[in-house]
C-alpha cells in the first residue's frame, strides 16, 4: 500500500486542531497585565555582534529550528549589507546582565557568523556577481572592512514579572515577537524554550529507524550518502521538526491516560509535558521513557506495519496523525498475549472506520481530553480483540 507524502497543507490542518479543545483550563490564566517589558533599542555593527555571538548572544547548538535557509538566502543577506541595504531588526531578549538570547534573527545571525567563518561560499548574488563563490577569506580588506561596519538595529527585551516563571515569559515573547518571514512553529518554540535532556531525547528518539519507517522519512545510511540526506533535510516532517513532535506526542497523551494532565488543547498537552520534564536529570528515567517509546514504535511496525497508522476508508491511502497517537499510545500499554494477527487487526480498523459515528471521532474531530482518551481506548480494543466475530 503506497500512501501520499505529508505536505505543509497537513501541517497547517493538524497546528489548526492542536489548538482546538473542548475543555477551558482552570489556573493558568496568567495575568498579562504582571508583565513589565522594558524595551530598548540599539544599532550593533558585525564586526561587534560577531564577537558577541561568542560570548553573550546565545545561539545554541540546537536553537530554534533545523536551519532553513539555503546557501542562497544567506548569501542575499551578505549582499544586502554589502550594499547597505537596510535588513529587519533582529529580537534579543535579556535573560541576564547583558547575556541574551535571540527571539527573532536567529537566522540572520547564524548567517552573518557562519560567512564570516568561512562556512559557505557566496552564491546567486543578484547585484555583486563578482564575489560569486568567494568565501569571507577570499574578499579583499576593503570589502570586510566594509561588511564589518554595516550596523543591524536590535530590540533588547528585559521583563520583570513576578506572575510569570521564565520559561512562561519566553513563550510569551516568543509567540508575540517572532515575526520573520519563516515564523517559527510549535515545535521548534518548545527546542528553544524547553532546552533539556528530555528535549535531547526526543531529539535522539525522532531518529530511530522504525519511527523514521512508519513516517517514511528518509534514513542515510551513512554520512557519506549525500542523496538521501538531501532528500531529509527537504522532508516536511524532519526540516520542520514535526517529527520530533510526533515523537512528544507519544509522551504528552500518555500523560492524559494516566491522568496527569486533565485538560487543555493539544498544544498546551505538548507544552506541559515539555516543561514537567524538563528538570529530568536522572539516567534511568531517561533511559525507562527511551525503552518505553522505542518497544512501542519498534513493536507496532514489527506486527502490524505502517499501515496501522494508514486511513483504509480513503480513494488514495493517507497517513492519518490521530491513528498514529491513538494506535501507538495503545500499544505501549497493551499485553502482547492479547495482540491480534495483523491481518485482523487491520480488518478491526477498516470495520470501525466504516462506521461514520466511529470515523468523526477518531479521524475528524479535534484533540480535547475526552477525544484523546477515546481513540487511544478505541485503538486497544483493535489491538486486541476480534470486532468480526
Amino acid at each position: 500500500m503506497t500512501d501520499q507524502e505529508i505536505t505543509k497543507d497537513d501541517l497547517q490542518e493538524w497546528q489548526a486542531q492542536d489548538l482546538e479543545s473542548n475543555t477551558e483550563e482552570q489556573g493558568n490564566s496568567t495575568d498579562l497585565e504582571a508583565l513589565r517589558v522594558i524595551k530598548s533599542n540599539q544599532d550593533y555593527n558585525l564586526d561587534y555582534l560577531i564577537t558577541s555571538i561568542d560570548k553573550n548572544i546565545d545561539l545554541g547548538p540546537d536553537y530554534q529550528r533545523r536551519s532553513r535557509w539555503s546557501k542562497n538566502k544567506q548569501s542575499m543577506l551578505i549582499e544586502s549589507f554589502l550594499m547597505n541595504i537596510p535588513v529587519p531588526p533582529i529580537f534579543l531578549y535579556e535573560k541576564e546582565y547583558y547575556e541574551y538570547e535571540v527571539i527573532d534573527g536567529r537566522q540572520r545571525l547564524e548567517a552573518i557568523n557562519s560567512f564570516v567563518k568561512n562556512e559557505f561560499k557566496l552564491k546567486g548574488l543578484q547585484h555583486l556577481k563578482s564575489l560569486i563563490g568567494k568565501k569571507f577569506s577570499d574578499l579583499n580588506d576593503e570589502t570586510k572592512r566594509s561588511l564589518f561596519r554595516r550596523t543591524i538595529s536590535a530590540t533588547i527585551l528585559l521583563v520583570e514579572s513576578k506572575a510569570f516563571d521564565k520559561y512562561d515569559l519566553r513563550m510569551i515573547l516568543f509567540n508575540r515577537l517572532n515575526t520573520g518571514g519563516e515564523k517559527l512553529n510549535g515545535q521548534e518554540l518548545r527546542n528553544a524554550i524547553y532546552a533539556s535532556r528530555f528535549n535531547d531525547l526526543i531529539m535522539e528518539l525522532s531518529s530511530n529507524k522504525h519511527f523514521k519507517f512508519i513516517w517514511d522519512i528518509p534514513i542515510p545510511t551513512d554520512d557519506d550518502d549525500t542523496i538521501t540526506i538531501k532528500k531529509l533535510k527537504n522532508n516536511t516532517l524532519y526540516k520542520t521538526m514535526t517529527d520530533c513532535e510526533l515523537v512528544l506526542r507519544f509522551f504528552a497523551i500518555r500523560e492524559v491516560q494516566e491522568g496527569i494532565i486533565t485538560e487543555g488543547s493539544m498544544s498546551s498537552l505538548l507544552d506541559k509535558t515539555m516543561k514537567s520534564k524538563q528538570h529530568i536529570i536522572d539516567a534511568n528515567e531517561l533511559e525507562s521513557l527511551k525503552k518505553l517509546f522505542i518497544d512501542s514504535v519498534e513493536g507496532l511496525v514489527n506486527r502490524v506495519g505502517k499501515e496501522a497508522i494508514i486511513n483504509p476508508i480513503l480513494n488514495t491511502p493517507r497517513k492519518a496523525r490521530n491513528l498514529y497517537d491513538s494506535m501507538l499510545v495503545a500499544f505501549s500499554y497493551i499485553d502482547l498475549n492479547n495482540l491480534q494477527p495483523k491481518e485482523v487487526i487491520l480488518e478491526n480498523l477498516r470495520i470501525v472506520l466504516s462506521n461514520e459515528k466511529e470515523y468523526e471521532e477518531i479521524i475528524t474531530r479535534g484533540n480535547s481530553i475526552e477525544n484523546i482518551k477515546y481513540r487511544v481506548n478505541k485503538a486497544k480494543e483493535i489491538l486486541t480483540t476480534n470486532l468480526n466475530i
